[in-house]
């Protein structure tokens, strides 16, 4: 376990280095010392913590691990989409809403962004807990909170509303 805890505390200095958040995936994390026991429970705690797709050993890397911190459009989107998640579930917690409480929401931004959270809205919405997600411009409906927020680079306004089972 110690060693589990080195291994992220070293890959987490990488990311912080080459100003990654951990919230953006990424694809490959090299560790050097192959012998390291660990079974894939602990491979699975390693992949979560440092928010990574694959664990390879390998013996040749100059130093104890090697992150792979080369951001692919696929791991790109796959970021912007765990930041908007990120959010809404901020959004719930600001106006005190519990896990089980089902939302509305609705946001609208660039038709870049538009695309991406139509096509990743079933996602969006198992992981928020969405009863009905929206991509519409703010009309007059009423929400129980909304904000603008700023992923990669770009406006994206969203607006939350608890809604009865």
């Amino acid at each position: 376990m110690e060693k589990v805890r080195e291994i992220v505390s070293l890959a987490l200095a990488q990311r912080a280095k080459a100003s990654i958040k951990v919230r953006q995936p990424l694809s490959k994390l090299k560790i050097k010392n192959a012998k390291l026991k660990i079974n894939d429970e602990l491979i699975n705690l390693i992949k979560d913590e440092v928010n990574i797709k694959e664990i390879v050993f390998d013996k040749k890397i100059k130093n104890e691990i090697e992150l792979d911190t080369e951001i692919t459009p696929q791991l790109k989107e796959e970021g912007i989409i765990r930041e908007v998640i990120r959010q809404i579930q901020e959004m719930r917690k600001k106006i005190g809403l519990k896990p089980k409480d089902k939302i509305s929401v609705r946001c609208f931004g660039s038709q870049k962004l538009n695309d991406l959270l139509n096509k990743s809205s079933q996602i969006i919405m198992r992981e928020g807990k969405i009863k009905n997600f929206q991509i519409r411009s703010k009309e007059k409906e009423i929400f129980d909170f909304e904000k603008e927020i700023n992923v990669e680079k770009e406006n994206l306004w969203l607006a939350i509303k608890k809604v009865e089972k």
